[in-house]
């Protein structure tokens, strides 16, 4: 059963396939990287998507967004203990998503 980190973000839902996950690492300040080993490409095939950046402004210093990453890498602990009959679990960070992105690589250059 595949589960998924379910982000809501100004009424809109994001899913993220945990199944997929191959790490999660800290971006710029204010931004946790999570890193999937399913690439997928947009639609003009100029770019392959490699993973999922999470924006929390309020998350503003190292410190911050350290807590941020640990608070993640909890929710995926606590949505890969939860039953198979619940296939989406709610992100809910320390610090409140104020943005999400998708990594990718541009091959088009």
């Amino acid at each position: 059963m595949v589960k998924y980190l379910k982000i809501s973000l100004s009424d809109a839902y994001y899913l993220i396939p945990i199944n997929n996950i191959l790490g999660v690492e800290v971006g710029a300040n204010t931004k946790v990287n999570i890193l999937s080993n399913v690439s997928g490409h947009k639609a003009s095939g100029a770019s392959e998507v490699l993973g999922y950046e999470i924006t929390a402004t309020t998350a503003a210093d190292a410190a911050k967004t350290k807590e941020q990453l640990n608070s993640i890498v909890e929710a995926i602990e606590n949505a890969l203990t939860t039953s198979w009959t619940n296939p989406t679990y709610l992100l809910e960070p320390k610090y409140a998503i104020t943005g999400v992105a998708q990594i990718e690589v541009e091959w088009s250059a």
